[in-house]
């Protein structure tokens, strides 16, 4: 093994902090909470310098309810509480996908659909998304659904829309590799406030607490002043058409040296 068969560290991650710049933003949540636990410093942010924000909720986010009537009343709950949540960033605009939780990988065709509907509806400059690493399949299959999406017919209105955007994939059960950090040191208050609107799932799992600990973990390559920090795979989005392989392969952990 040689000295040049080891990356730069500087070139596997950010050492500086970057902002997304946008007027008209999407995010692609697959459960309620999601928004605001990968990306909610980000939508502050942009929610600040005049970015219209729309948060789709794929899923009703109501997996292991006892029939239909509880099934209604966990997801009007948890879309509340998203609303919300969204209100304590500053805004935005949210819409209920109502897709079963936990039932996304058997619906790619519904999710595809769902999302070419708000790429078209919207034409946004950034596109937020679950990475395709994920463990949780609902996220992984909101991931796929934007690939399938991206690899439809040049001439496809939403695959367009989707080339012309640029795709921020968050983290939250599976970290990855990341090329963009985002410093949400600022915005923290609020993101802070809206995790703590999520009483229902805060009783399940300490998920803020979790998403505390993966932000902190994120300053490590940035100043002493950086508090909180959110950390992206940022792709052009018509890459997700022409590349798709090598946008997955920038998520995952660099091997070095034999078998590589």
């Amino acid at each position: 093994m040689r000295p040049s068969d080891f990356p730069d560290e500087q070139s596997l991650v950010p050492y500086e902090v970057s902002a997304f710049v946008g007027k008209r933003v999407v995010v692609f949540a697959p459960h309620p909470d999601d928004e605001v636990l990968g990306c909610g410093g980000a939508l502050a942010d942009l929610l600040d310098r005049g970015a219209r924000v729309d948060v789709v909720l794929v899923t009703d986010g109501a997996a292991g309810a006892k029939g239909p009537e509880d099934r209604a009343r966990i997801a009007s709950l948890r879309l509340q509480e998203s609303r919300r949540a969204l209100d304590a960033l500053g805004g935005g605009r949210l819409h209920a996908g109502d897709l079963p939780d936990h039932g996304l990988a058997d619906r790619l065709g519904e999710v595809e659909a769902l999302l070419a509907r708000w790429l078209v509806e919207a034409l946004p400059d950034v596109v937020f998304a679950p990475s395709p690493v994920e463990t949780h399949p609902d996220h992984r299959a909101v991931a796929a659904a934007l690939f399938r999406l991206a690899a439809r017919p040049a001439g496809d209105t939403a695959a367009r829309a989707l080339e012309g955007a640029t795709v921020a994939f968050f983290e939250l059960s599976q970290p990855f590799r990341p090329n963009f950090l985002f410093d949400a040191t600022r915005v923290l208050t609020r993101k802070e406030r809206a995790m703590a609107v999520f009483a229902s799932q805060a009783a399940v799992r300490d998920y803020a607490g979790f998403v505390r600990g993966l932000n902190v973990y994120r300053r490590m390559t940035l100043s002493a002043d950086v508090v909180s920090a959110e950390a992206y795979s940022v792709a052009a989005g018509f890459r997700l058409r022409n590349d798709p392989e090598g946008v997955v392969r920038a998520l995952l952990p660099v091997a070095t040296g034999p078998g590589r």
